[in-house]
């Protein structure tokens, strides 16, 4: 029997001991439910817009005093009631203009970003992720030239479009889902993580897009774990240390959009994208390293 059993394993060629490795890890991240991707949200406010119009009345005051000097060969008076004018009005005029309640710089923008994303978690009465896109980016698999297609293969059975609405409504349950996920916060942003930021007033709204700068294994809170729900590496180890001798995951690309309401401040909608490139070394009858390479989608909408 036990010759028998030395000799059934011995029919096992590199090639599919190194497929079985990767669909063991493959599996292991799908079933422990740590790749998920999500999104933020920002806060606003309207009041700027009303301090355009008010500025507008203090231009009337202006001409209202020059009226009563009617005798126009005084040359003085006209000068300096126009003079006195001119300058409350152009004062007024630009600070106005730009105050349009949107934050402009990159740290106005996170730090906007991250007081409105946490109040997801705490003002929400419902969530709903209106889609899950789940893709395999086959550019970057890295396998043995033999495993190529199998491999791509297989990983993109895993990773399909699932467009069943799924509505979390509880404060458990948002808490649990949306990002990040398990944690009583959404978003601890910095400059540092942040490559690019924009905040555009498209009328009712503020629409919000932060993309973030590429990092390998962040600590919870730090890159793009300050945003996103990431894999842990200690999670993978613990769970398929029998298989995986080394792990690693690089997110990279990582966006995040939203619509802000700006009557009420709320997100009304988000949409996290997050690409990953996981680095793996496993063991398995042989030693292989693969690149696996997939994009996580989440769109939601918020209800307050």
């Amino acid at each position: 029997m036990e010759n028998n059993s030395n000799k059934s394993w011995s029919f096992l060629k590199d090639d599919v001991i190194q497929a079985l490795a990767i669909a063991l890890v493959v599996i292991f991240l799908f079933s422990t439910g740590h790749l998920l991707g999500s999104l933020m949200n920002v806060k606003t406010e309207t009041e700027p817009a009303g301090s355009e119009v008010t500025t507008t009345a203090p231009t009337t005051t202006a001409p209202t005093t020059a009226a009563p000097t009617t005798t126009a060969p005084t040359t003085a008076a006209p000068t300096d009631a126009p003079s006195g004018g001119d300058t409350t009005a152009p004062t007024q005029a630009p600070t106005d203009a730009p105050s349009t309640g949107a934050p402009q710089s990159k740290a106005e923008i996170i730090a906007y970003f991250n007081e409105s994303a946490d109040k997801v978690k705490t003002e929400a009465t419902k969530v709903v992720r209106n889609y899950e896109d789940l893709r395999h980016n086959e550019e970057k698999l890295v396998v043995p030239s033999a495993l190529q297609s199998i491999g791509s293969n297989l990983i993109s059975s895993f990773l399909k479009k699932n467009e069943t609405p799924v509505e979390y409504a509880s404060n458990a349950d948002i808490v649990a889902s949306y990002p990040v996920a398990g944690e009583s916060w959404s978003s601890k942003l910095t400059e540092a993580d942040v490559a690019e930021a924009t905040c555009t007033d498209n009328g009712t709204e503020y629409e919000i897009m932060i993309k973030l700068n590429t990092t390998t294994d962040p600590a919870t809170g730090t890159g793009a774990a300050a945003a996103f729900s990431t894999i842990r590496t200690e999670d993978v180890m613990d769970a398929a240390g029998f298989v995986v001798q080394s792990f690693s995951a690089e997110y990279y690309d990582c966006v995040v959009k939203c619509k802000i309401d700006k009557a009420t401040g709320h997100t009304t909608w988000s949409n996290y994208t997050l690409p990953i490139l996981l680095r793996v070394e496993a063991k398995l009858f042989g030693t292989l390293h693969a690149e696996v390479g997939m994009t996580f989608e989440h769109d939601y909408t918020i209800t307050y």
